[in-house]
């Protein structure tokens, strides 16, 4: 299993508005079924302010590409992405193998 974490900094203030379109990702994610992993989405209690964390888990890495590229090709993602740029200051992405 590998665990996918993307880590955003939201722009000052913007916290709020990226969670709640995680959130909505998430719904529609689930409303079109598939298989994409539903986001488990954390919030900073400590350190830099704004932080916006996602998290998903996968069987491996062929899976988490090709259900990372199903999801860009979604007639919907384009105009969903659209509204978080602008409220994202930078981001990274890791993978973990889950080990126990």
């Amino acid at each position: 299993m590998i665990i996918v974490r993307q880590t955003f900094q939201a722009k000052y203030g913007q916290g709020n508005a990226l969670i709640a379109l995680f959130k909505e990702f998430n719904e529609r994610a689930r409303a079109e079924g598939g298989n994409t992993p539903q986001l488990r989405i954390l919030t900073d209690a400590s350190g830099r302010f704004f932080t916006v964390v996602t998290e998903a888990t996968v069987a491996s890495l062929a899976e988490w590409e090709s259900t990372f590229s199903a999801s860009l090709n979604r007639p919907w993602v384009g105009e969903w992405f659209s509204r978080m740029a602008p409220l994202v200051e930078s981001g990274t992405r890791e993978f973990f193998t889950v080990v126990e």
